[in-house]
C-alpha cells in the first residue's frame, strides 16, 4: 500500500542522500525503503465506508464481537449499535438515545447513556463498555439481558481502592480491557493517571499502574501504584496475552508483559507530531492515540492518532521496529470514502478494532460520523474452511452419513459429532480439524431426538468407529434442533461420550418448535408417539445421568435468541445441571440472537481447549 509518495525514483533518491550518515543511520534508511518496497509488493489495500453518517453520531470505540458482527459506540446519540456482518444492517443493542444515568437491572434498550466511549466483549459473553461522563463502566449481563453498572458511582474523582468497584470513583474513564483469562477487567482512568483493576468474581477495585501525576513512565518500569503514566487513554489484548497502553498526553505505546506487567516503551518520543514516511517507532512522533489494536498474528499495532487524523502502525516485525502512516495524510477532512486508504482523511478518529481472523481494520472516523473499513492489510491468520478438508460421503442402510478428515489425526483419534445441519456455521468443526479431530455427522432430520433417530445413531456410532479407527468417546455436537439427538443420545450412553457441545440448542419441544411451528410441532410430537404434549419427558428432565458420570456440558448461546430462548432451553439445563452437581461451561453472548450460530474465529480455541482437557481426561 502507498504510505507516502513511494514511487521508485523517490526511494532512488532517499537511498542517494544516506552516503554522509553514520552506519546506523544508513541501516535505518536502508531498511525504510526496502520496508516501503515490501509494502508496496502486497495487495493495496483498500478503505470503504460501512456505516454513516446517516444514523451514526460521532461513533469511538468499534471492534468485531463473538459473533463477528461489528459493534460501536454511537457517542453522541448514547448509544451502542452493531452492524450485522451479512447483511450491513445497522441496529441499536443498548441505549435510548437519552443522555443520562439510568436503567441498572432493566432492559437495554430502556437504559439511559452518557457518552459511551468504547466496548469489550467478555470470553464469557457479557458486553462491557465505558461511559466517561458519568465515570463509569457498564455491562450488559447476556443471561438476563439486564443492564449493571462494574464500577464507578456516576461521580468524578479518586476513591474506593480494596473495595466494591461500584462505590469507587473514577475520573473520565477512557478504555477498558480484559486479561487472558477474564479474570480482571482493566480500566484507563485518564484524569486520574492511573490504570484501575477490578476483580470480576469479587468486585474488589485497586489502582494496577499509576500514581496519580502525569510524569513520563521511567525506563524498566513494572506496573505499580508508584509507576507514573501519562494519561493512560486505550488498552488492548493482544494474541499472546499482553496487554498494549497507548498514552495520550504522554504520546507514546508501550508493552505490558503479562502476567509480570513490565513496560517497554515501543513507540514515540514523547512529543507530539506527524510523518508520513516510515520511522524508527522510537524515533517518531505521535499526535494524542486515543485507540489501539492488534493485528491477528500480533506483528502489527495500530493506533487511532487522534490529533494527526491517521491510523498509523507500528510492525513488529523489525528490528528496530518502525512507525507507518496507514490511513490518511496528516490534514483533517471527509474522505473519498473508497479506495486508497492514505488519500482518504479523517477527522479526530477516536477508535479502531480488528478482525480476529482477516486483519481488516475498523475505525470510529468520530467528526465524520462515518465506520470506515480498510481489507488487504498484512497481519491475517489461516483458517482453513471445512470444505478444504478431505471428506467422505456414505450411507448405513440407505442414511445419509458423512466424516471430515484432518491432514493429521490427532492422538487417540477424537471424534466430534454433528448432530444436525452440516456445514452452517462450522467455526468450531474448522477449529477441531485444524487441531487433528474428525467431523462427523449422519442424518436425523426431523426427528427431533425421538427413538428412530437413536437407532440411527446407535448404527452410526458402530459404523464410523470402525471404518475410521476413532476413539470410544465422541463429543456430541447439539446444534441448534440438533440438541435434542445430542442431549439424549449422551443421556442414554453417559459412558460413550466425552462430552455434550451444545449451539443455540433446543432442549424442549414446548419452547421449539411449537411457538414457532404448529406443523412441526405435530411432527415432534409423532416422532415420539404423544398425542397430548403434557406427556413430554425431554432431556431437561433427564439430566441425572449424565451428572452422575460427571459428563461435562459446554454451551455456547445467544443471550437474544427468539427463536431457541436460552432462557427456555440451555439456561434452564445449565441451572439444572449445575445443581444436579454436573460439569458445565458456557458463553453467552450478550445482544446475540439465534444468528450467528457459535463464535467467530481465534474465539473457538477456548472451546478446542476444553474439549481436549475433557478428551485427555476421558482416555
Amino acid at each position: 500500500m502507498c504510505v507516502a509518495d513511494t514511487d521508485d525514483t523517490h526511494v532512488s533518491f532517499s537511498l542517494q542522500k544516506v552516503g554522509t550518515l553514520s552506519t546506523a543511520g544508513f541501516m535505518t534508511k536502508l531498511l525504510s525503503a526496502t520496508l516501503l518496497l515490501c509494502w508496496l509488493s502486497s495487495p493495496a489495500a483498500e478503505i470503504t465506508t460501512i456505516a454513516g453518517p446517516e444514523g451514526v453520531d460521532n461513533p469511538f470505540g468499534v471492534i468485531v464481537g463473538l459473533d463477528g458482527d461489528v459493534y460501536f459506540c454511537d457517542t453522541s446519540h448514547h448509544q451502542i449499535k452493531r452492524i450485522h456482518r451479512r447483511s450491513g444492517k445497522v441496529s441499536t443493542i443498548v441505549g435510548t438515545g437519552k443522555k443520562g444515568y439510568s436503567g441498572d437491572g432493566g432492559a437495554p434498550l430502556a437504559a439511559d447513556l452518557n457518552e459511551p466511549y468504547e466496548i469489550r466483549f467478555h470470553p464469557d459473553g457479557d458486553l462491557y463498555w465505558v461511559e466517561m461522563q458519568n465515570h463509569i463502566v457498564r455491562k450488559l449481563d447476556a443471561r438476563s439481558q439486564t443492564i449493571a453498572t462494574v464500577a464507578g458511582t456516576g461521580e468524578p474523582g479518586v476513591s474506593g481502592d480494596g473495595g466494591p468497584a461500584t462505590a469507587a470513583q473514577l475520573h473520565r474513564p477512557h478504555s477498558i480491557s480484559f486479561d487472558s483469562t477474564g479474570e480482571y477487567l482493566y480500566i484507563c482512568d485518564i484524569k486520574n493517571h492511573r490504570i484501575r483493576r477490578v476483580e470480576l468474581s469479587t468486585g474488589i477495585i485497586s489502582t494496577w499502574c499509576g500514581n496519580g501525576k502525569a510524569h513520563p513512565t521511567p525506563a524498566g518500569s513494572v506496573a505499580s501504584p508508584d509507576t507514573p503514566l501519562k494519561g493512560p487513554r486505550a488498552l488492548d489484548l493482544a494474541p499472546d496475552g499482553d496487554l498494549w497502553l497507548a498514552l495520550r498526553e504522554g504520546n507514546a505505546l508501550y508493552r505490558i508483559s503479562m502476567p509480570a506487567g513490565n513496560l517497554q516503551h515501543i513507540a514515540g518520543t514523547g512529543k507530539r507530531g506527524y510523518h508520513s514516511a516510515p520511522t524508527p517507532a522510537l524515533e517518531s512522533k505521535l499526535s494524542g492515540p486515543k485507540g489501539v489494536a492488534l493485528s491477528p498474528d500480533g506483528q502489527r499495532v495500530y493506533l487511532a492518532d487522534t490529533e494527526s487524523h491517521t491510523v498509523r502502525a507500528v510492525d513488529l516485525s523489525t528490528e528496530p521496529h518502525m512507525l507507518h502512516s496507514i490511513v490518511g495524510d496528516g490534514q483533517r477532512g471527509d474522505g473519498p470514502d473508497q479506495g486508497d486508504p492514505a488519500a482518504c482523511r479523517m477527522a479526530r478518529l477516536h477508535g479502531i478494532g480488528t478482525d480476529p481472523i482477516t486483519a481488516d481494520l475498523y475505525i470510529g472516523d468520530s467528526e465524520t460520523d462515518k465506520i470506515r473499513k480498510v481489507t488487504r492489510l498484512p497481519g491475517s491468520i489461516e483458517w482453513r474452511a471445512l470444505q478444504s478438508y478431505a471428506t467422505d460421503d456414505f450411507q448405513i442402510e440407505g442414511i445419509k452419513c458423512r466424516v471430515a478428515r484432518p491432514e493429521q489425526a490427532r492422538a487417540g483419534k477424537p471424534w466430534i459429532w454433528r448432530c444436525r445441519f452440516w456445514g452452517a456455521f462450522p467455526g468450531l468443526d474448522e477449529a477441531l480439524l485444524a487441531d487433528g479431530w474428525h467431523v462427523c455427522w449422519t442424518d436425523v432430520a426431523n426427528l427431533f431426538g425421538a427413538p428412530e433417530a437413536m437407532q440411527r445413531f446407535d448404527r452410526f456410532y458402530s459404523e464410523v468407529r470402525d471404518r475410521y479407527d476413532l476413539a470410544e468417546k465422541p463429543v456430541m455436537e447439539g446444534f441448534s434442533r440438533g440438541g435434542l439427538p445430542a442431549l439424549n443420545w449422551a443421556i442414554a450412553n453417559p459412558e460413550k461420550v466425552t462430552g455434550v457441545y451444545l449451539d443455540a440448542a433446543v432442549a424442549d419441544i414446548r419452547s421449539w418448535p411449537k411457538n414457532k411451528s404448529a406443523k412441526l410441532f405435530q411432527t415432534a410430537l409423532t416422532a415420539y408417539d404423544l398425542s397430548d404434549e403434557n406427556l413430554w419427558q425431554g432431556p431437561l428432565d433427564n439430566l441425572k445421568p449424565l451428572a452422575q458420570a460427571e459428563v461435562p456440558i459446554w454451551i455456547v448461546a445467544g443471550g437474544s435468541d427468539r427463536v431457541v430462548p436460552y432462557s427456555e432451553n440451555t439456561g434452564i439445563l445449565e441451572k439444572r445441571y449445575t445443581a444436579l452437581g454436573g460439569p458445565i461451561k458456557a458463553i453467552v453472548k450478550a445482544a446475540c440472537d439465534h444468528h450467528p450460530h457459535g463464535l467467530y474465529g481465534p474465539a473457538n480455541n477456548r472451546l478446542v481447549g476444553w474439549l481436549n482437557e475433557a478428551f485427555e481426561a476421558k482416555q
